[in-house]
């Protein structure tokens, strides 16, 4: 049996930053970059051939979208229902609620009676018919603290022991798929959750690092799954670069801020062939660039000409920029703001020039 599936996370649409209202669409230019890189990915699937669509988890920046990045998101993944691919989609914690109780976001696909589209918002291990057979997911949807404090006993527990309570939850249940997996098919562990050797993305040190349940690597790496398709940490990594099974974080699909300007954007092409054996590829989107111009001034320079001299080394088509400068005190007068924005014309949207 040889499974093509797509694995992809992270999607945040309806995040509007950096850009502007298109005139001639109504829709803002940064929902159309996000757009743009989910359909990349459909278009690819699609040619690819894939079997299975495994998402992780963040479908909207909030848990409310707008009707416009609702039915931007669902044109997209009804070209999988439309083509009979079977998509499986875990619940993000931008997906849910902060109410217990309250649908999520994404609910709505499993409700709507859509062909081949699940949507699981409890812990759950699946089997999905596919093209080339059954297939389990174990599903570990983000697990929600609220959840947990509408029972008596951890009402009154400091934040700690709720966290470290709800990391011990999760262990046990993706311990329990693992010795109830069926190892005559495929079976893939699908989680959005925090890993204790994930490498963070740009902004999101500050926001995770000691607040969200992190579990093991080790737990992860059970050899009873075949792959484990995470989400939540916007940055693509491999934690089991050996397999056996790849523990992978696709990252998202665009970039969101300068925080994320080195990192690449994209999603991940798996294909599996027999029990150990399954590979991966990590496939770039087409995201938006971001370019940041740090120009030390020395006091021998006219300051104008050296930051103009450092734009001119750059392709700037397209891309998101800021400048940066440092210059000697007495001398700020001396840059040129408006000779500067000038030299910018080609970026696709100037967030901002600033000294130091």
């Amino acid at each position: 049996m040889s499974l093509k599936v797509l694995h992809l996370a992270d999607i945040h649409m309806g995040i509007e930053n950096y850009g502007r209202l298109d005139p001639d669409t109504g829709l803002h230019t940064r929902l159309q970059d996000f757009v743009g890189c989910l359909s990349f990915a459909v278009d690819t699937a699609l040619e690819e051939n894939v079997g299975l669509v495994l998402f992780s988890g963040d479908a909207y920046r909030t848990c409310d979208p707008n009707p416009t990045h609702q039915r931007e998101f669902a044109a997209q993944f009804c070209r999988f229902s439309d083509e009979g691919i079977p998509v499986v989609m875990v619940v993000g914690n931008h997906d849910n609620p902060v109410s217990f109780g309250k649908a999520s976001s994404i609910d709505i696909f499993g409700n709507l009676g859509l062909r081949n589209i699940r949507v699981i918002s409890r812990p759950e291990c699946v089997e999905v018919e596919t093209v080339k057979g059954p297939v389990q997911v174990a599903c570990l949807p983000w697990p929600m603290k609220s959840t947990l404090l509408t029972r008596d006993e951890y009402k009154d527990l400091p934040e700690v022991e709720v966290r470290q309570r709800i990391e011990e939850i999760c262990t046990d249940i993706i311990r329990s798929f693992a010795e109830q997996a069926d190892q005559s098919m495929p079976c893939f562990l699908m989680a959005h959750i925090t890993a204790t050797d994930a490498k963070l993305a740009g902004t999101e040190r500050a926001a995770v690092i000691g607040h969200d349940p992190t579990i093991l690597t080790s737990v992860l790496a059970n050899h009873a799954f075949d792959y484990v398709a995470l989400g939540h940490v916007h940055r693509f990594q491999d934690l089991n670069p050996s397999g056996n099974p790849h523990i992978i974080y696709p990252g998202s699909i665009e970039r969101v801020d300068f925080g994320e300007e080195f990192e690449d954007r994209g999603f991940c092409l798996v294909e599996y062939k027999k029990k150990g054996d399954t590979s991966y590829r990590f496939v770039q989107t087409p995201a938006r660039p971001f370019v940041t111009f740090d120009v030390n001034i020395e006091p021998e320079e006219d300051p104008t000409s050296a930051v103009v001299k450092e734009i001119k080394k750059r392709n700037l088509a397209d891309a998101i920029v800021r400048v940066i400068y440092s210059v000697q005190e007495g001398r700020q007068h001396l840059v040129d703001l408006k000779t500067i924005r000038s030299e910018l014309n080609e970026a696709f949207y100037v967030a901002s020039i600033v000294r130091k």
